[in-house]
Protein backbone atom coordinates (compact mmCIF):
# COMPACT_ATOMS: atom_id res chain seq x y z
CA UNK A 1 0.00 0.00 0.00
CA UNK A 2 0.98 4.02 -1.25
CA UNK A 3 0.28 6.84 0.72
CA UNK A 4 -0.79 8.87 -2.47
CA UNK A 5 -1.76 12.05 -0.21
CA UNK A 6 -2.67 13.86 3.04
CA UNK A 7 -5.09 16.85 3.19
CA UNK A 8 -5.08 18.29 6.38
CA UNK A 9 -7.86 21.30 7.47
CA UNK A 10 -7.84 23.73 10.53
CA UNK A 11 -4.62 22.59 11.71
CA UNK A 12 -2.62 25.64 13.28
CA UNK A 13 -1.46 27.37 10.04
CA UNK A 14 -2.75 25.08 7.65
CA UNK A 15 -6.70 26.16 6.67
CA UNK A 16 -7.31 23.84 3.85
CA UNK A 17 -3.97 21.98 2.38
CA UNK A 18 -3.70 19.03 0.47
CA UNK A 19 0.09 17.70 0.03
CA UNK A 20 0.52 15.32 -3.17
CA UNK A 21 2.88 12.39 -2.16
CA UNK A 22 3.38 8.88 -3.59
CA UNK A 23 5.46 7.20 -0.46
CA UNK A 24 6.25 3.61 -0.14
CA UNK A 25 6.67 2.21 2.51
CA UNK A 26 9.49 1.04 4.15
CA UNK A 27 11.86 3.96 2.16
CA UNK A 28 12.46 6.81 4.16
CA UNK A 29 10.57 10.49 2.83
CA UNK A 30 11.55 13.89 3.01
CA UNK A 31 8.81 16.23 3.39
CA UNK A 32 10.25 19.84 2.23
CA UNK A 33 8.83 23.40 2.78
CA UNK A 34 10.50 26.87 3.94
CA UNK A 35 10.09 28.02 7.34
CA UNK A 36 6.88 29.18 8.41
CA UNK A 37 5.13 27.03 5.29
CA UNK A 38 3.42 24.84 8.22
CA UNK A 39 5.87 21.85 8.87
CA UNK A 40 4.36 21.54 12.19
CA UNK A 41 1.19 22.80 11.56
CA UNK A 42 1.26 19.10 9.56
CA UNK A 43 3.06 17.19 12.25
CA UNK A 44 0.07 18.76 14.88
CA UNK A 45 -2.38 16.77 12.71
CA UNK A 46 -0.80 13.77 13.60
CA UNK A 47 -0.21 14.29 16.74
CA UNK A 48 -3.99 15.12 17.71
CA UNK A 49 -5.29 11.87 16.22
CA UNK A 50 -6.61 9.82 19.44
CA UNK A 51 -8.42 6.07 19.53
CA UNK A 52 -11.67 7.72 18.23
CA UNK A 53 -11.17 11.12 16.75
CA UNK A 54 -9.39 14.64 16.06
CA UNK A 55 -9.15 16.80 18.75
CA UNK A 56 -7.51 19.74 19.48
CA UNK A 57 -7.13 22.60 22.16
CA UNK A 58 -7.89 26.41 20.93
CA UNK A 59 -4.23 27.17 20.81
CA UNK A 60 -3.76 24.76 17.42
CA UNK A 61 -7.02 25.67 16.06
CA UNK A 62 -6.50 26.91 12.62
CA UNK A 63 -6.71 30.46 13.72
CA UNK A 64 -7.20 30.38 16.94
CA UNK A 65 -11.01 29.40 16.44
CA UNK A 66 -12.33 26.39 18.23
CA UNK A 67 -14.77 26.14 15.53
CA UNK A 68 -12.85 25.81 12.62
CA UNK A 69 -13.34 21.96 13.36
CA UNK A 70 -9.99 19.88 12.00
CA UNK A 71 -10.02 16.98 9.86
CA UNK A 72 -7.20 14.68 7.94
CA UNK A 73 -7.51 12.67 5.09
CA UNK A 74 -5.58 10.21 3.57
CA UNK A 75 -5.76 8.66 0.35
CA UNK A 76 -4.10 5.44 -0.52
CA UNK A 77 -3.04 3.29 -3.51
CA UNK A 78 -5.94 0.59 -2.35
CA UNK A 79 -9.04 1.00 -4.69
CA UNK A 80 -11.20 3.20 -2.88
CA UNK A 81 -9.65 3.18 0.21
CA UNK A 82 -9.43 6.79 1.69
CA UNK A 83 -9.26 7.09 5.15
CA UNK A 84 -10.52 10.22 7.76
CA UNK A 85 -10.47 11.72 10.92
CA UNK A 86 -11.81 14.39 11.91
CA UNK A 87 -13.89 15.63 15.63
CA UNK A 88 -16.61 12.79 15.11
CA UNK A 89 -14.49 9.71 13.93
CA UNK A 90 -10.57 8.52 13.54
CA UNK A 91 -10.56 5.79 10.55
CA UNK A 92 -6.77 6.47 9.96
CA UNK A 93 -5.68 5.47 13.54
CA UNK A 94 -7.51 1.60 12.83
CA UNK A 95 -5.25 1.39 9.69
CA UNK A 96 -2.09 3.31 10.57
CA UNK A 97 0.04 3.23 13.89
CA UNK A 98 1.00 7.01 14.38
CA UNK A 99 4.45 8.78 16.23
CA UNK A 100 5.43 11.99 16.17
CA UNK A 101 9.12 13.05 17.14
CA UNK A 102 9.95 16.52 17.45
CA UNK A 103 12.26 19.18 18.93
CA UNK A 104 11.35 19.07 22.63
CA UNK A 105 13.98 21.80 24.05
CA UNK A 106 12.22 24.35 25.83
CA UNK A 107 13.36 27.70 28.00
CA UNK A 108 13.29 27.35 31.36
CA UNK A 109 13.36 30.74 33.88
CA UNK A 110 15.44 30.72 36.99
CA UNK A 111 12.21 33.02 38.11
CA UNK A 112 12.53 36.12 39.83
CA UNK A 113 13.80 37.15 43.21
CA UNK A 114 12.19 39.90 45.82
CA UNK A 115 13.41 43.03 44.07
CA UNK A 116 13.15 41.59 40.15
CA UNK A 117 16.42 40.01 40.50
CA UNK A 118 16.91 36.57 38.41
CA UNK A 119 18.02 33.67 40.94
CA UNK A 120 19.99 32.28 38.59
CA UNK A 121 20.44 32.02 34.66
CA UNK A 122 17.63 30.82 32.17
CA UNK A 123 18.60 27.88 30.31
CA UNK A 124 17.64 24.99 27.79
CA UNK A 125 15.48 22.09 29.47
CA UNK A 126 14.88 18.39 27.08
CA UNK A 127 11.58 17.01 28.58
CA UNK A 128 11.90 13.55 30.21
CA UNK A 129 11.06 10.74 27.12
CA UNK A 130 8.75 7.93 29.24
CA UNK A 131 10.07 5.31 27.16
CA UNK A 132 8.58 2.31 28.77
CA UNK A 133 5.27 3.72 30.35
CA UNK A 134 4.93 1.16 33.16
CA UNK A 135 7.10 -1.93 34.41
CA UNK A 136 4.62 -4.84 35.03
CA UNK A 137 4.61 -7.14 38.19
CA UNK A 138 6.67 -10.06 38.16
CA UNK A 139 4.94 -13.64 37.56
CA UNK A 140 6.05 -16.67 37.81
CA UNK A 141 3.53 -18.68 35.43
CA UNK A 142 3.52 -22.67 36.67
CA UNK A 143 2.75 -25.40 34.10
CA UNK A 144 0.07 -27.92 36.09
CA UNK A 145 -0.85 -29.89 32.99
CA UNK A 146 0.25 -33.05 34.21
CA UNK A 147 -1.67 -33.16 37.84
CA UNK A 148 -4.87 -31.62 35.99
CA UNK A 149 -5.26 -34.36 33.11
CA UNK A 150 -3.76 -36.57 35.68
CA UNK A 151 -0.76 -37.75 33.55
CA UNK A 152 1.83 -38.26 36.44
CA UNK A 153 1.80 -41.84 35.21
CA UNK A 154 2.57 -41.00 31.83
CA UNK A 155 6.08 -41.79 30.35
CA UNK A 156 8.33 -39.45 31.49
CA UNK A 157 9.00 -36.86 28.05
CA UNK A 158 5.55 -38.57 26.57
CA UNK A 159 3.51 -35.23 26.88
CA UNK A 160 7.25 -32.67 26.56
CA UNK A 161 7.33 -30.09 29.42
CA UNK A 162 7.04 -26.43 28.02
CA UNK A 163 8.67 -25.00 31.15
CA UNK A 164 11.75 -23.78 29.59
CA UNK A 165 9.52 -21.72 26.91
CA UNK A 166 7.21 -20.00 29.93
CA UNK A 167 10.69 -18.91 31.03
CA UNK A 168 11.75 -17.24 28.22
CA UNK A 169 10.59 -14.06 27.68
CA UNK A 170 11.38 -13.42 24.07
CA UNK A 171 8.95 -16.05 23.14
CA UNK A 172 6.14 -14.75 25.39
CA UNK A 173 6.83 -11.80 24.47
CA UNK A 174 6.08 -12.95 20.84
CA UNK A 175 2.96 -14.24 21.03
CA UNK A 176 -0.61 -12.97 20.35
CA UNK A 177 -3.01 -13.28 23.19
CA UNK A 178 -5.90 -13.57 20.76
CA UNK A 179 -4.21 -16.19 18.56
CA UNK A 180 -4.65 -18.33 21.39
CA UNK A 181 -8.10 -18.00 22.55
CA UNK A 182 -10.11 -21.30 22.31
CA UNK A 183 -13.55 -21.40 23.11
CA UNK A 184 -15.59 -24.04 24.22
CA UNK A 185 -16.28 -26.60 21.40
CA UNK A 186 -12.25 -26.76 20.62
CA UNK A 187 -11.63 -27.34 24.06
CA UNK A 188 -13.96 -30.05 24.25
CA UNK A 189 -12.60 -31.61 21.35
CA UNK A 190 -8.58 -31.02 23.25
CA UNK A 191 -9.63 -32.91 26.29
CA UNK A 192 -10.82 -35.59 24.63
CA UNK A 193 -7.37 -36.12 22.44
CA UNK A 194 -5.62 -35.83 26.02
CA UNK A 195 -8.06 -38.40 27.40
CA UNK A 196 -7.57 -40.63 24.62
CA UNK A 197 -4.09 -40.35 24.26
CA UNK A 198 -3.79 -42.03 27.80
CA UNK A 199 -4.97 -45.16 26.53
CA UNK A 200 -1.81 -45.47 23.90
CA UNK A 201 0.54 -48.39 24.11
CA UNK A 202 3.66 -48.90 23.29
CA UNK A 203 7.05 -46.70 23.34
CA UNK A 204 6.60 -43.12 23.35
CA UNK A 205 8.19 -43.30 20.00
CA UNK A 206 5.37 -45.24 19.11
CA UNK A 207 2.65 -43.09 20.42
CA UNK A 208 4.02 -40.22 18.77
CA UNK A 209 3.26 -42.06 15.48
CA UNK A 210 -0.30 -42.91 16.54
CA UNK A 211 -0.59 -39.20 17.13
CA UNK A 212 0.83 -38.27 14.36
CA UNK A 213 -1.30 -40.64 12.55
CA UNK A 214 -4.71 -40.20 14.09
CA UNK A 215 -4.97 -36.90 15.40
CA UNK A 216 -2.51 -34.04 13.90
CA UNK A 217 -4.49 -33.07 11.26
CA UNK A 218 -7.52 -33.15 13.08
CA UNK A 219 -6.17 -30.98 15.99
CA UNK A 220 -4.13 -28.71 13.78
CA UNK A 221 -7.78 -27.75 12.23
CA UNK A 222 -8.37 -25.49 15.42
CA UNK A 223 -6.68 -22.18 15.11
CA UNK A 224 -5.42 -21.65 18.74
CA UNK A 225 -3.31 -25.09 18.03
CA UNK A 226 -2.46 -24.22 14.30
CA UNK A 227 -0.83 -20.78 15.96
CA UNK A 228 0.96 -22.21 19.24
CA UNK A 229 2.38 -24.95 17.06
CA UNK A 230 3.66 -22.68 14.38
CA UNK A 231 5.43 -20.98 17.48
CA UNK A 232 7.10 -24.01 18.75
CA UNK A 233 7.90 -24.91 15.48
CA UNK A 234 9.86 -21.33 14.77
CA UNK A 235 11.74 -21.76 17.96
CA UNK A 236 12.97 -25.73 17.20
CA UNK A 237 12.13 -26.93 13.78
CA UNK A 238 13.68 -30.31 14.22
CA UNK A 239 11.31 -31.26 16.40
CA UNK A 240 8.46 -34.23 15.03
CA UNK A 241 4.73 -33.11 14.46
CA UNK A 242 3.30 -34.89 17.56
CA UNK A 243 5.85 -33.18 19.99
CA UNK A 244 5.13 -29.84 18.64
CA UNK A 245 1.08 -30.87 18.61
CA UNK A 246 1.33 -31.92 22.38
CA UNK A 247 3.80 -28.96 23.48
CA UNK A 248 0.29 -26.97 21.81
CA UNK A 249 -2.19 -28.37 23.85
CA UNK A 250 -0.14 -27.84 27.19
CA UNK A 251 0.12 -24.23 26.34
CA UNK A 252 -3.33 -23.63 25.00
CA UNK A 253 -4.94 -25.46 27.62
CA UNK A 254 -3.04 -23.19 30.50
CA UNK A 255 -3.81 -20.40 28.44
CA UNK A 256 -7.51 -21.60 29.14
CA UNK A 257 -7.21 -22.50 32.46
CA UNK A 258 -5.16 -19.17 34.27
CA UNK A 259 -5.47 -16.17 31.36
CA UNK A 260 -4.84 -13.47 33.93
CA UNK A 261 -1.71 -15.48 35.20
CA UNK A 262 -0.86 -15.58 31.36
CA UNK A 263 -1.67 -12.31 30.44
CA UNK A 264 0.58 -10.96 33.31
CA UNK A 265 3.88 -13.08 32.31
CA UNK A 266 3.26 -12.23 29.00
CA UNK A 267 3.07 -8.31 29.96
CA UNK A 268 6.29 -8.92 32.46
CA UNK A 269 7.95 -10.48 29.20
CA UNK A 270 7.47 -7.84 27.18
CA UNK A 271 8.69 -5.21 29.53
CA UNK A 272 12.17 -7.22 30.04
CA UNK A 273 12.70 -7.42 26.48
CA UNK A 274 11.75 -3.27 25.88
CA UNK A 275 14.06 -3.00 28.27
CA UNK A 276 16.93 -4.79 27.15
CA UNK A 277 16.44 -3.85 23.41
CA UNK A 278 16.97 -0.32 25.57
CA UNK A 279 19.77 -1.07 27.16
CA UNK A 280 21.24 -2.59 23.77
CA UNK A 281 20.75 0.46 22.17
CA UNK A 282 21.62 2.91 24.38
CA UNK A 283 25.19 0.43 25.52
CA UNK A 284 26.76 1.57 21.41
CA UNK A 285 26.93 5.51 23.16
CA UNK A 286 29.55 6.48 24.96
CA UNK A 287 29.38 6.06 28.89
CA UNK A 288 31.03 9.21 29.98
CA UNK A 289 27.42 11.54 29.96
CA UNK A 290 27.42 12.15 33.95
CA UNK A 291 25.00 9.35 34.37
CA UNK A 292 22.37 10.00 31.83
CA UNK A 293 20.98 7.20 30.35
CA UNK A 294 17.70 5.59 30.49
CA UNK A 295 16.34 4.60 34.15
CA UNK A 296 13.88 3.29 36.25
CA UNK A 297 11.87 6.13 37.91
CA UNK A 298 9.07 3.95 39.92
CA UNK A 299 7.21 2.44 37.67
CA UNK A 300 8.28 3.79 34.40
CA UNK A 301 11.45 3.41 32.45
CA UNK A 302 12.63 6.88 31.24
CA UNK A 303 15.32 9.01 29.97
CA UNK A 304 15.94 12.95 31.56
CA UNK A 305 18.33 14.69 30.14
CA UNK A 306 17.16 18.39 32.51
CA UNK A 307 19.72 21.00 31.89
CA UNK A 308 20.47 20.70 28.27
CA UNK A 309 23.80 22.33 29.07
CA UNK A 310 25.27 19.12 30.90
CA UNK A 311 25.95 17.63 27.86
CA UNK A 312 27.28 19.25 24.28
CA UNK A 313 24.44 19.58 21.71
CA UNK A 314 25.08 17.13 19.50
CA UNK A 315 25.03 14.42 22.12
CA UNK A 316 21.63 15.76 24.14
CA UNK A 317 20.16 15.45 20.39
CA UNK A 318 21.08 11.98 19.22
CA UNK A 319 20.23 11.01 22.48
CA UNK A 320 16.98 12.29 22.84
CA UNK A 321 16.36 11.11 19.20
CA UNK A 322 17.33 7.63 20.15
CA UNK A 323 14.94 7.82 23.39
CA UNK A 324 11.98 8.68 20.88
CA UNK A 325 13.13 6.04 18.39
CA UNK A 326 12.42 3.36 20.90
CA UNK A 327 9.67 4.89 22.01
CA UNK A 328 8.26 4.60 18.62
CA UNK A 329 9.64 1.15 18.16
CA UNK A 330 6.58 0.46 20.93
CA UNK A 331 4.13 2.11 19.31
CA UNK A 332 3.71 1.11 16.11
CA UNK A 333 2.56 -1.97 16.14
CA UNK A 334 0.08 -1.77 13.20
CA UNK A 335 0.49 -3.56 10.11
CA UNK A 336 1.53 -0.07 8.42
CA UNK A 337 2.70 2.99 10.80
CA UNK A 338 3.42 6.63 10.17
CA UNK A 339 6.68 8.21 12.03
CA UNK A 340 6.82 11.86 11.62
CA UNK A 341 10.26 13.42 12.30
CA UNK A 342 9.81 17.44 12.58
CA UNK A 343 13.17 19.01 11.92
CA UNK A 344 15.23 16.89 13.93
CA UNK A 345 17.60 16.69 11.44
CA UNK A 346 17.99 19.88 10.48
CA UNK A 347 19.91 20.58 13.77
CA UNK A 348 22.43 17.23 13.84
CA UNK A 349 25.69 17.40 13.00
CA UNK A 350 27.65 15.41 10.54
CA UNK A 351 28.12 12.64 12.61
CA UNK A 352 24.63 12.60 14.61
CA UNK A 353 23.25 12.83 10.84
CA UNK A 354 24.50 9.29 9.97
CA UNK A 355 24.35 7.95 12.96
CA UNK A 356 20.40 8.94 13.11
CA UNK A 357 20.03 7.27 9.66
CA UNK A 358 21.29 4.06 10.44
CA UNK A 359 19.09 3.85 13.40
CA UNK A 360 16.22 4.86 11.41
CA UNK A 361 17.34 2.57 8.85
CA UNK A 362 17.83 -0.51 11.46
CA UNK A 363 14.32 0.19 13.20
CA UNK A 364 12.38 -0.19 9.63
CA UNK A 365 14.35 -3.51 9.47
CA UNK A 366 13.00 -4.72 12.55
CA UNK A 367 9.53 -4.13 11.46
CA UNK A 368 9.61 -5.03 8.85
CA UNK A 369 11.25 -8.45 10.00
CA UNK A 370 8.05 -8.77 12.49
CA UNK A 371 5.48 -8.04 9.30
CA UNK A 372 5.32 -4.42 9.43
CA UNK A 373 5.15 -1.71 7.33
CA UNK A 374 6.42 1.94 8.08
CA UNK A 375 6.59 5.48 6.46
CA UNK A 376 8.98 7.41 8.08
CA UNK A 377 8.84 11.11 7.18
CA UNK A 378 11.38 13.77 7.74
CA UNK A 379 10.21 16.91 7.83
CA UNK A 380 12.50 19.79 6.82
CA UNK A 381 13.48 23.18 5.86
CA UNK A 382 16.41 22.44 3.95
CA UNK A 383 17.05 22.86 0.60
CA UNK A 384 16.99 19.66 -1.47
CA UNK A 385 20.32 19.61 -2.85
CA UNK A 386 21.60 19.09 1.00
CA UNK A 387 20.38 15.50 1.08
CA UNK A 388 22.14 14.68 -1.78
CA UNK A 389 24.86 15.54 -0.15
CA UNK A 390 24.37 14.74 3.52
CA UNK A 391 21.75 11.73 3.48
CA UNK A 392 23.29 8.52 2.62
CA UNK A 393 19.46 6.71 2.81
CA UNK A 394 18.51 4.39 -0.33
CA UNK A 395 16.16 5.89 -2.42
CA UNK A 396 15.58 8.82 -0.76
CA UNK A 397 12.12 10.63 -1.95
CA UNK A 398 11.79 13.80 -1.46
CA UNK A 399 8.47 15.52 -1.76
CA UNK A 400 7.42 19.29 -0.87
CA UNK A 401 4.47 20.53 1.51
CA UNK A 402 3.98 23.65 -0.57
CA UNK A 403 4.59 22.85 -4.09
CA UNK A 404 5.00 25.79 -7.03
CA UNK A 405 2.13 27.21 -7.72
CA UNK A 406 3.63 27.82 -11.11
CA UNK A 407 6.22 26.71 -13.34
CA UNK A 408 9.47 28.61 -12.40
CA UNK A 409 11.87 27.22 -14.97
CA UNK A 410 10.79 26.87 -18.32
CA UNK A 411 11.25 23.80 -20.98
CA UNK A 412 13.10 26.19 -23.07
CA UNK A 413 16.01 27.09 -20.64
CA UNK A 414 16.15 23.46 -19.71
CA UNK A 415 16.69 22.85 -23.37
CA UNK A 416 19.70 25.37 -23.18
CA UNK A 417 21.13 23.56 -20.58
CA UNK A 418 20.44 20.15 -21.77
CA UNK A 419 21.98 21.59 -25.07
CA UNK A 420 25.12 23.40 -23.52
CA UNK A 421 25.79 19.84 -21.52
CA UNK A 422 25.78 17.69 -25.02
CA UNK A 423 28.39 20.42 -26.78
CA UNK A 424 30.53 20.32 -23.53
CA UNK A 425 30.92 16.89 -24.15
CA UNK A 426 31.97 16.76 -27.65
CA UNK A 427 34.11 19.78 -26.90
CA UNK A 428 36.00 17.45 -24.04
CA UNK A 429 36.94 17.87 -20.81
CA UNK A 430 37.89 21.77 -19.87
CA UNK A 431 36.71 23.25 -22.86
CA UNK A 432 33.86 26.30 -23.17
CA UNK A 433 31.91 25.54 -25.69
CA UNK A 434 29.57 28.93 -26.86
CA UNK A 435 26.42 28.55 -24.87
CA UNK A 436 28.35 28.66 -21.49
CA UNK A 437 30.92 31.17 -23.03
CA UNK A 438 28.13 33.40 -24.76
CA UNK A 439 25.00 32.78 -23.47
CA UNK A 440 25.63 31.93 -19.79
CA UNK A 441 27.63 34.23 -18.87
CA UNK A 442 28.77 37.62 -19.45
CA UNK A 443 31.27 38.94 -22.29
CA UNK A 444 32.32 41.79 -24.30
CA UNK A 445 30.84 40.77 -27.47
CA UNK A 446 26.83 39.69 -28.26
CA UNK A 447 27.80 39.94 -31.78
CA UNK A 448 27.83 36.47 -32.77
CA UNK A 449 24.70 34.11 -33.77
CA UNK A 450 24.09 30.95 -32.34
CA UNK A 451 21.55 29.51 -34.87
CA UNK A 452 24.05 26.40 -35.10
CA UNK A 453 24.63 26.30 -31.04
CA UNK A 454 20.94 26.39 -29.43
CA UNK A 455 19.27 23.52 -31.12
CA UNK A 456 15.43 23.20 -30.48
CA UNK A 457 15.49 26.38 -28.68
CA UNK A 458 13.79 29.32 -29.59
CA UNK A 459 14.91 30.87 -32.75
CA UNK A 460 14.94 34.35 -32.23
CA UNK A 461 17.59 33.71 -28.76
CA UNK A 462 20.34 33.14 -31.45
CA UNK A 463 20.60 36.83 -31.08
CA UNK A 464 21.99 36.80 -27.31
CA UNK A 465 21.23 40.34 -26.99
CA UNK A 466 17.47 38.65 -27.45
CA UNK A 467 18.13 35.92 -24.72
CA UNK A 468 19.89 38.19 -22.32
CA UNK A 469 16.85 40.84 -22.34
CA UNK A 470 14.69 37.81 -21.83
CA UNK A 471 16.46 36.82 -18.87
CA UNK A 472 16.57 40.68 -17.61
CA UNK A 473 12.51 40.58 -17.98
CA UNK A 474 12.28 37.71 -15.81
CA UNK A 475 14.65 39.10 -13.31
CA UNK A 476 12.22 41.82 -12.90
CA UNK A 477 9.07 39.56 -12.66
CA UNK A 478 11.09 38.08 -9.42
CA UNK A 479 11.75 40.94 -7.81
CA UNK A 480 8.32 42.00 -8.18
CA UNK A 481 6.78 38.76 -7.12
CA UNK A 482 5.18 37.94 -10.18
CA UNK A 483 5.98 34.65 -12.40
CA UNK A 484 9.36 34.10 -13.12
CA UNK A 485 11.72 31.75 -14.86
CA UNK A 486 13.97 30.58 -12.28
CA UNK A 487 17.06 29.91 -14.44
CA UNK A 488 15.95 33.16 -16.58
CA UNK A 489 16.72 35.06 -13.25
CA UNK A 490 19.57 33.01 -12.81
CA UNK A 491 21.81 34.29 -15.45
CA UNK A 492 20.81 37.85 -15.55
CA UNK A 493 22.05 37.58 -12.13
CA UNK A 494 25.45 36.47 -13.30
CA UNK A 495 25.59 38.55 -16.17
CA UNK A 496 25.27 41.57 -13.77
CA UNK A 497 27.87 40.20 -11.38
CA UNK A 498 30.44 39.27 -13.90
CA UNK A 499 29.99 42.81 -15.96
CA UNK A 500 30.35 44.77 -12.68
CA UNK A 501 33.37 43.22 -11.54
CA UNK A 502 34.56 43.28 -15.91
CA UNK A 503 34.76 47.10 -15.97
CA UNK A 504 36.62 47.45 -12.99
CA UNK A 505 39.51 45.60 -14.57
CA UNK A 506 42.60 48.13 -15.50
CA UNK A 507 43.83 46.54 -18.52
CA UNK A 508 42.74 44.50 -21.90
CA UNK A 509 44.87 41.36 -20.78
CA UNK A 510 43.30 41.58 -17.44
CA UNK A 511 40.02 41.40 -19.08
CA UNK A 512 40.68 39.29 -21.44
CA UNK A 513 41.78 36.70 -19.08
CA UNK A 514 38.68 37.37 -16.85
CA UNK A 515 36.62 36.10 -19.67
CA UNK A 516 38.97 33.02 -20.39
CA UNK A 517 38.49 31.50 -16.60
CA UNK A 518 35.49 28.79 -16.52
CA UNK A 519 33.04 29.06 -13.50
CA UNK A 520 32.19 32.72 -11.93
CA UNK A 521 33.76 31.78 -8.48
CA UNK A 522 37.32 31.32 -10.55
CA UNK A 523 36.39 34.81 -12.38
CA UNK A 524 35.87 36.41 -9.50
CA UNK A 525 38.80 35.13 -7.61
CA UNK A 526 41.35 36.47 -10.72
CA UNK A 527 39.78 40.03 -10.39
CA UNK A 528 40.64 39.85 -6.48
CA UNK A 529 44.18 38.83 -7.34
CA UNK A 530 44.08 42.30 -9.79
CA UNK A 531 42.80 44.47 -6.83
CA UNK A 532 39.34 44.66 -7.40
CA UNK A 533 37.24 45.12 -4.45
CA UNK A 534 34.78 42.28 -5.17
CA UNK A 535 31.72 41.81 -2.46
CA UNK A 536 31.01 39.20 -0.26
CA UNK A 537 27.54 39.19 -1.72
CA UNK A 538 28.82 38.34 -4.94
CA UNK A 539 30.00 34.88 -3.82
CA UNK A 540 27.37 34.37 -1.11
CA UNK A 541 24.87 34.62 -4.21
CA UNK A 542 26.71 31.43 -5.67
CA UNK A 543 24.50 28.70 -4.64
CA UNK A 544 21.64 30.80 -6.76
CA UNK A 545 23.63 31.48 -10.24
CA UNK A 546 25.88 28.70 -10.15
CA UNK A 547 24.34 25.08 -9.00
CA UNK A 548 21.31 25.33 -11.27
CA UNK A 549 23.31 25.66 -14.56
CA UNK A 550 24.93 22.39 -14.03
CA UNK A 551 21.68 20.32 -13.90
CA UNK A 552 19.35 19.69 -16.13
CA UNK A 553 15.41 17.62 -15.82
CA UNK A 554 17.48 14.37 -16.47
CA UNK A 555 19.20 13.92 -12.91
CA UNK A 556 17.85 13.39 -9.79
CA UNK A 557 17.60 16.37 -8.59
CA UNK A 558 14.35 18.74 -9.23
CA UNK A 559 15.73 22.18 -10.01
CA UNK A 560 12.59 23.93 -10.19
CA UNK A 561 12.03 23.45 -6.63
CA UNK A 562 15.16 23.20 -5.49
CA UNK A 563 15.58 27.14 -6.62
CA UNK A 564 12.18 27.58 -5.16
CA UNK A 565 12.78 26.64 -1.81
CA UNK A 566 16.08 29.58 -2.29
CA UNK A 567 14.23 32.17 -4.23
CA UNK A 568 11.28 32.35 -2.17
CA UNK A 569 13.43 33.28 0.54
CA UNK A 570 12.38 37.13 1.20
CA UNK A 571 16.06 37.57 2.69
CA UNK A 572 17.49 36.02 -0.82
CA UNK A 573 14.88 38.21 -2.54
CA UNK A 574 16.27 41.28 -1.12
CA UNK A 575 20.02 40.17 -1.48
CA UNK A 576 19.45 39.85 -5.48
CA UNK A 577 17.39 43.20 -5.45
CA UNK A 578 20.28 45.02 -3.73
CA UNK A 579 22.71 43.68 -6.36
CA UNK A 580 20.31 44.82 -9.19
CA UNK A 581 20.30 48.15 -7.49
CA UNK A 582 24.17 48.07 -6.88
CA UNK A 583 23.37 48.63 -3.36
CA UNK A 584 26.43 46.62 -1.95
Amino acid sequence: MKIKSVHIKNVRGLGDHEVELNMIPNKPSVLVAPNGSGKSSFAFAFQWLNRSRMKMNKNDAYMGDENNSPSMTIKTSEPDLILIADKDRNDIVKRFGIYVINNSLTAVSPGIANGGFAMGKAHLSVPEVVMIDSIPAQVQLVDDFDDVYSLTDAPVGYYPVINDFLSDNKFMAGLDIEALKCTKRPMTQITDFIERSKSYKGTIDVRHSIIETDDYNNLLAINAIAYAIEKFRLKTPETNKAKLLLRAVRLVTLYYRKGDEFKARMDYAEYKEQDQACRKLFAVLKQTWNGIAPHKVGDKVSLKIGDAQRISNGERDIMVFLANLYKAKSKLIKENNILIIDEVFDYLDDANLMAAQFYITQMIKELHKEGRNIFPIILSHLNPDYYNQHYSFKDLKVYYLCPLPHPHASDNMMKLLRKRKELSRAAGHGAEEDISKYMLHFYKDYSKNMSGNIGECPSQWADINVFKQYCIEHLDAYLQNRAYDALAVCVALREIIERRVYIQLQTVEQKDTFLSKHGTSEKLGYAEEQGVDVPEIYYLLGNIYNDPMHVDNKSNKLITQTLYSRMENNTIRSMIKNVKDNIV
